[in-house]
């Protein structure tokens, strides 16, 4: 017959087992939720041509959604005066440089001396048109992603505020172009 000292000693590895399994599941869904495309329904439709319009970054170097010799195209609509967008522009230049296999192009809201103060403060790498606001874009929010294939149409979308929504919008893209 087992002792008191022997039946605590396994209900106990039975606790921290049960434990153990709870925090597993607990961390794998804030992963899955961390990683995930939220507001896909909102913006242009998938399948549709990105209407980049003619617009031309700050630079003056034309940006070409077609033919470009990338897996595809990151476009990011974001606004100066927006909180969430900055947690983006502090981590673009180091995801520009792990993802090179990408061509990157942010379009920013606000007033033009307000870009030009983030786009210093951040000392943004990547091309960026200045707009005066998304309506033509059918985007009521920002920071939100585009994942444009090279034959220059939408393949993925949603919002981005941080590397791994970034990284949801690329595998969302590549399954969709592939497919």
């Amino acid at each position: 017959m087992p002792n008191l000292y022997e039946i605590s000693y396994l209900l106990l590895w039975v606790i921290v087992i049960l434990i153990s399994y709870v925090v597993i599941v607990i961390l794998k869904s804030a992963i899955t939720a961390r990683s995930m495309l939220y507001e896909q329904q909102e913006g242009l439709p998938e399948g549709a041509e990105f209407p980049l319009g003619g617009r031309i970054p700050m630079d003056g170097r034309a940006v070409p959604l077609k033919d470009h010799g990338k897996l595809g195209t990151l476009i990011f609509l974001t606004s100066s005066q927006c909180l969430a967008c900055k947690k983006l522009y502090s981590v673009i230049n180091d995801v520009q440089k792990k993802m090179s296999v990408y061509q990157y192009l942010f379009m920013m809201s606000g007033p033009e001396d307000e870009v030009n103060a983030a786009i210093k403060e951040y000392e943004l790498q990547v091309p960026i048109i200045h707009v005066e606001n998304f309506k033509d874009l059918q985007t009521p929010f920002v920071p939100f992603g585009y994942y444009v294939s090279p034959d220059g149409l939408i393949r993925a979308k949603g919002i981005i505020n941080n590397e791994g929504h970034l990284q949801a919008l690329v595998s969302h893209g590549e399954k969709r172009v592939s497919a």
